[in-house]
């Protein structure tokens, strides 16, 4: 029979979608090595999510809503101790920064109770505690000695769980940049994508001006499925009002587009890690807690170049666009930040954990 697998992920307006996405890299894989997998979801909004994100690879994942709230995940025991009783599931995968030790101890209980011999996984870049937990994954690039006791420990960048699409490509770097790529992940709170297009093509006292007028500079932009919908028709406006802007819903070549691509701007996340296994040179941009210190890291080993918090800095748009600009014919300094780029990250590592999940199980 095939083996069970359970993961616990949501995504919606407020938490974007790096949870579900991360994980759905690892459910394929689990899925080619013949495991069953579902996903187990808090509500109607990250089930939704879900299915969204499947369209971009065209995989469809199974789902069981539990209708509880996502914050708070102790109202999830009632809904498990039926579904664990009925499912008996041989791996349950738990990605979410609202579960607390409490969560944990319970969950053990009631597996204990139900005489189950499921082992519990999750993937963490919080380090609120040691997780109980019998599988840890932490991709962060430098983490910390001894933090976790877990008998299974996938901890560091080659552990980043990417589409395959991210494994194996080759990326040139030109002597002049014309083609930015520019995401700010599964949603854009803050409208950065919409400040930079206008510092970059609509304002005509932008520093960038001669650059554009040199190199004929275009852009890729990643609508994000989580984009409100007047802020998806303000990016539209944009792009009908200038050729060089390119829009992206959903894309399922996301690897192609950034390979294409001369530099990057994007927010941490899962994104970050993607465009390192391709080698982009990128200029990162917080907008979270979670992110702050681990972009930090990218920037510190050379891999990319931190600009601030889009939360409190206001010089956040000229330090990117500045960037940008002294990066454009400069083909060394981004061959540079390339090199250390695809150095970390090599783009498979949810094959990785899930080879790991399958041995220990």
């Amino acid at each position: 029979m095939a083996k069970k697998i359970w993961i616990k992920a949501n995504g919606n307006g407020a938490i974007a979608t790096g949870h579900i996405r991360r994980c759905m890299t690892i459910a394929y894989e689990l899925m080619q090595k013949g495991c069953e997998v579902t996903y187990i979801l808090s509500d109607d909004d990250s089930d939704h999510t879900l299915h969204e994100l499947s369209k971009e690879g065209g995989d469809e994942y199974d789902s069981i809503i539990l209708h509880t709230k996502y914050s708070q995940p102790l109202q999830d025991m009632e809904a498990l101790r039926v579904l664990m009783d009925e499912e008996k599931p041989d791996f349950f995968l738990i990605d979410s920064y609202f579960v607390t030790e409490e969560y944990f101890s319970e969950l053990r209980s009631l597996i204990k109770e139900l005489g189950l011999n499921t082992k519990l996984g999750y993937i963490d870049d919080l380090y609120k505690f040691d997780y109980d937990v019998d599988f840890i994954v932490n991709y962060d690039l430098k983490v910390p000695e001894d933090f976790y006791s877990a008998k299974v420990q996938l901890l560091g960048g080659q552990y980043a769980p990417l589409r395959r699409q991210f494994g194996c490509t080759d990326y040139k770097i030109h002597s002049h940049a014309k083609k930015l790529f520019l995401s700010a992940g599964g949603t854009d709170p803050y409208r950065i994508i919409r400040d930079i297009l206008n510092e970059i093509y609509f304002d005509e006292n932008s520093p960038c001006r001669d650059v554009l007028d040199f190199t004929g500079m275009t852009c890729e932009v990643i609508v994000g499925p989580l984009f409100e919908e007047d802020y998806v028709k303000e990016l539209e406006d944009m792009a009908d009002r200038n050729a060089a802007i390119t829009l992206h819903f959903n894309p399922g070549n996301m690897a192609q587009i950034m390979k294409k691509c001369d530099f990057a701007v994007s927010a941490g996340g899962t994104t970050l890690y993607e465009l390192c296994a391709i080698g982009v040179p990128t200029v990162v941009y917080a907008m979270a807690d979670n992110q702050v210190q681990f972009v930090k890291v990218f920037d510190e080993l050379g891999a990319a170049k931190y600009a601030g918090d889009v939360r409190d800095d206001r010089r956040l748009i000229q330090k990117i666009v500045t960037w940008g600009t002294a990066a454009v014919d400069n083909p060394g300094f981004r061959q540079r930040m390339s090199d250390k780029a695809r150095g970390i990250i090599d783009g498979k590592g949810a094959e990785k954990i899930a080879a790991a999940i399958v041995e220990m199980i």
